[in-house]
């Protein structure tokens, strides 16, 4: 018998609205495509290339469908931040289907990236760098009325 296995990361993008109780508004779930240059940062991993890893998340307003060969950044990056910090002991587990999954989040409190939003990726750097996915979604506006909390849920 000849076994197989493939490494085929997918992601899905879940927003969340808060008001200031703290109180879930609305909830929205979009999937996500991972670009080349973050199949390349991964791929960099097993040849023991020295790249940062992860570590901010960008939004922005751009809308045009992913190509996942040639995006490289978003389409118009409004507002970046620092993703927050992952806890391997509950931020990454195995599936039932024996796949990890290792959940990433950030949190834009009141005042941060409002706008009217369409877009979202995750970078290894505070400015410009590396992006491994794009996420298009229905287009939201954030305000001051509102925290947004992105968590990324990425599966291998």
């Amino acid at each position: 018998m000849i076994l197989s296995d493939s490494i085929d990361p997918k992601g899905q993008l879940t927003l969340q609205f808060r008001n200031a109780k703290n109180e879930l508004v609305e909830e929205i779930a979009a999937h996500n495509d991972i670009v080349q240059t973050g199949r390349d940062l991964v791929a960099k991993l097993f040849i023991n290339q020295n790249i940062p890893t992860i570590s901010h998340v960008a939004i922005g307003t751009g809308a045009s469908v992913t190509v996942p060969g040639t995006h490289t950044q978003l389409d118009s990056e409004l507002f970046r931040k620092a993703i927050n910090p992952i806890n391997p002991a509950n931020d990454l587990v195995i599936t039932p289907a024996g796949k990890a999954k290792i959940t990433i989040s950030c949190d834009l409190d009141f005042n941060e990236g409002n706008g009217p939003l369409t877009e979202a990726g995750l970078f290894n750097a505070n400015n410009a760098g590396v992006m491994y996915n794009r996420v298009v979604f229905p287009p939201v506006n954030k305000t001051v009325d509102f925290k947004l909390t992105l968590i990324w849920e990425i599966t291998f």
